[in-house]
């Protein structure tokens, strides 16, 4: 069953002028799977004959006793843009939580992660890197993420301090970075991995455009456990 619990703000970063990562404290804290999503209003009741208006977000965070959850939020709108406006420091909204099948195998525990993400799609992975780290379980991460510049590069830290050097790899698009490669990320990076295709598990996370390409590229080369995320 869903839970609608007010949330506080605790913190907030800044990463350029249209992407924020917000730290929530939940006041009904109930577990959650990694790779979940929310629906977040700026109603401030949690009692209701209609559900408000609100957006989904993926939770970039796992489950823990602080009540503290991540959300990663790119302005695309009018309701960003409110967000962006009102969810100040100490500000309150309200969340509805958890949905979603963008998650982790649940009784496979040793085949290799490998997660593709695009910009603000990271959202969910750094929740599955978390989970992993948590189970002792780093060695299966295999990820890709791309963003736009160093501005943008939200939750870089968290996957260097987690993921294994030789199987973490990270694309600045727009801006050269020193040991970082600079272009997109292409069908070459994942074909010369050394995934077995039909026993890894493939998680993408990105636009339409993104999902697609690299999902088409996984079909072809014969993938069996392919999950999306698109937004």
């Amino acid at each position: 069953m869903a839970i609608i619990s007010k949330a506080t703000v605790l913190q907030i970063t800044e990463y350029g002028k249209d992407i924020k990562e917000y730290i929530l404290k939940l006041d009904k804290n109930n577990y959650f799977e990694p790779g979940s999503f929310l629906l977040l209003s700026l109603e401030k009741k949690e009692d209701y004959t209609k559900w408000p208006e609100s957006r989904n977000f993926s939770i970039a965070s796992v489950y823990n006793e602080a009540a503290h959850i991540r959300l990663i939020i790119r302005r695309i709108g009018v309701y960003t843009e409110r967000i962006f406006n009102e969810l100040t420091l100490g500000a309150v909204c309200v969340v509805k939580y958890a949905f979603g099948d963008f998650l982790l195998p649940f009784y496979d525990v040793k085949s290799p992660i490998c997660c593709i993400g695009g910009g603000t799609g990271i959202a969910p992975i750094l929740s599955f890197v978390e989970e992993l780290k948590n189970k002792g379980q780093e060695a299966r991460l295999h990820v890709y993420y791309s963003f736009k510049d160093r501005k943008e590069s939200m939750g870089v830290d968290i996957l260097r301090e987690i993921v294994p050097p030789n199987q973490l790899y990270l694309y600045s698009t727009r801006e050269y970075l020193p040991d970082i490669i600079n272009r997109r990320i292409g069908e070459e990076d994942i074909l010369k991995s050394s995934l077995n295709f039909n026993t890894t598990h493939f998680y993408i996370c990105g636009s339409e455009t993104f999902t697609d390409y690299f999902r088409s590229i996984l079909l072809r080369e014969g993938a069996e456990n392919i999950y999306t995320d698109e937004w």
